[in-house]
Parts: C-alpha cells; structure tokens; sequence
C-alpha cells in the first residue's frame, strides 16, 4: 500500500498539500532547500541520500537522473535482486516514517539507523515466509495455506504472538485489512507475562478483537496461527483457568459484533502478523499504525511488479 501511494504521488508531502490549499509553503521541512515532492521525500533530498548511501551495495550503486519516484521502483524492479528489492521497500518506508517523526515529533533517526531497521525487519519477514508449512498430521485440521481477502464489506484481522524468554516479555502483532486487500491498521503492543506460549496467544487474539471495537469494526474475520487457542474460542467447553477466562472474554467480544468469527491458518500465511509481533518485542508502548506497513504487499517480487494488491 505504501509503496502503490507512493507511486501514485499520493503521498502527502508538502507540495501535494500545497495542491490541495491545505498548506502554502512546499518545501522540504528537513532540508529546507527544494520543493518537498514524493521523489525528493523518499530518494533526492540530501538527508535521505545519505539512507540510500550506507543501504546495501545493490542500492548504494544506483543511477541518478530520474524525474519521478515510480521511475525509481521501475528502475528497482529491473535491475535487483528480489530480496533486494523488499530492502528498498521496507528502507522507503521507513525514510517517510522518519521524516514524519521530524515533522510532528522534532526527531531524526540517523542513516544507519533506518538502513539497518530496514535490513532487520526484512530479514524477519524472509524468515517467517521460509518456514515450513503446518504439518499434516491426519485428523488435525488443516490451516489455510494462503492469505484471501474477506467476503465483502467484511474485515480479517491476522493475528501472532512472540514471546521472549530471556526478558519475560510477549509481543503481539495484528494486522487488519479489507475486502480489497488493503491494510486498513497494524498494531504493535509489548508486555510482561509468564512464560506461556498459549497465554500470550490467548492475550493476542484478544487485543485483536478489541482493536477492531476500537476502530468501529463490526464485521471481522479473524485469522491466527495457534490451532489450540482457535479450537477454545470455537468450543462450547468451560474453562476457569487464565487462559480460559481470556477466552471467555474474547467469546463475548465477537458475539457483540454484527459478525465475527475466527479460523485456523497456518504460519505461513501469517507471516506479517508474525513479523509485527517480534518487532513488537522491541517496544515499550503499543504502535497503532494506519494504512500503512513494510511490505505489507510486498512479499514477492511479482506483487510489487503489479503495484496492486
């Protein structure tokens, strides 16, 4: 989505709101130097050059000369790698994240900073994409092996939990998009718990319900990759334990929408929920994040050749 606005020159930078007569000065609010277009936002400007600079050798030694940010992503798309092509997308994501936090929060991450936030978070998605799919043991149930949008006007909430034994501490991740396939909110949340997997499961399938009541979501399809915690919530059993008061709670959250259910799917196809929960780890306060993800459709090359989703 991220990577498709930015494209399209839909991003609002200072010159696209000075299109709009929403602001009247349209310089770069970081250089202070030319006019803030898509292109000098995420490839031109001076500070964000100094990004592209300490990246990897596959974008250190790209061409100048381009007139447009799409020209850029064609360029990308022709000439690298595909893992090194995921890199750029996740490191422009990040550029804009960064010049955001100057705009609004008064601070600046260095270069290094964002190329190796990106080189992270890119390793963590190819880790989790390259994990072996659910075994298939007879008479367990099979997870959905591939992401699909939900029926129409309904939401899908994807949903994952990490857990970090060394510090006590889970991160849950949750991802919600539309019908259309667009990610609609991400959330990043870290806390203290027990060492238990099942909880901290339990604790993210609720915190993803609760997230959909909160954006006034009353149509959900919830997604995770816990089979025993999706068996809980879809049973009819009692259970006065933690875990099972959790799942009591999250019961009552889905029977007050217009619509909810949740299913079983594997790791596989929960791969960014998964990534955003072991990010999440790194974090000391929950991150709700609008329309917006690193590579949320930009898990192969092929998706982000087609621009769409």
């Amino acid at each position: 989505m991220f990577l498709w606005r930015a494209t399209h020159e839909s991003l609002p930078t200072n010159l696209n709101l000075k299109r709009r007569k929403i602001k009247e000065d349209p310089s770069c609010p970081i250089c202070r130097q030319e006019t803030e277009s898509v292109m000098h936002a995420l490839w031109s400007c001076s500070a964000v050059m100094d990004v592209w600079f300490v990246s990897s050798r596959g974008l250190q030694k790209m061409k100048v000369g381009f007139k447009s940010f799409e020209e850029v992503v064609e360029h990308v798309i022709a000439i690298l790698s595909e893992e090194e092509v995921e890199l750029f997308a996740c490191t422009a994501y990040h550029v804009w994240r960064r010049r955001n936090a100057f705009l609004f929060e008064r601070k600046f991450e260095n270069p290094s900073r964002i190329a190796q936030v990106a080189l992270q978070l890119t390793k963590d998605f190819k880790e989790a994409n390259d994990r072996e799919k659910v075994d298939l043991i007879p008479g367990r149930p099979i997870g959905l092996t591939t992401w699909s949008p939900p029926p129409l006007n309904v939401y899908k909430a994807n949903w994952d939990a990490s857990v970090d034994r060394v510090q006590s501490r889970m991160g849950v991740g949750v991802v919600i998009r539309n019908w259309e396939g667009s990610v609609t909110a991400t959330l990043r949340s870290s806390r203290c718990i027990f060492l238990d997997a099942k909880l901290a499961e339990a604790m993210a399938a609720l915190r993803a319900v609760l997230l959909c009541k909160q954006l006034g979501i009353s149509r959900v399809l919830l997604e995770g990759d816990a089979l025993n915690v999706v068996n809980d919530i879809n049973s009819e059993a009692k259970d006065w334990s933690s875990v099972g008061l959790i799942i009591q709670d999250i019961k009552a959250e889905l029977q007050n929408l217009e619509y909810g259910s949740i299913l079983f799917m594997s790791r596989n196809s929960n791969c960014i929920a998964h990534c955003l929960a072991k990010d999440a780890l790194k974090l000391s306060q929950e991150s709700i994040t609008m329309e917006g993800i690193p590579l949320s459709k930009f898990g192969t090359l092929k998706a982000l050749k087609s621009l769409t989703y």
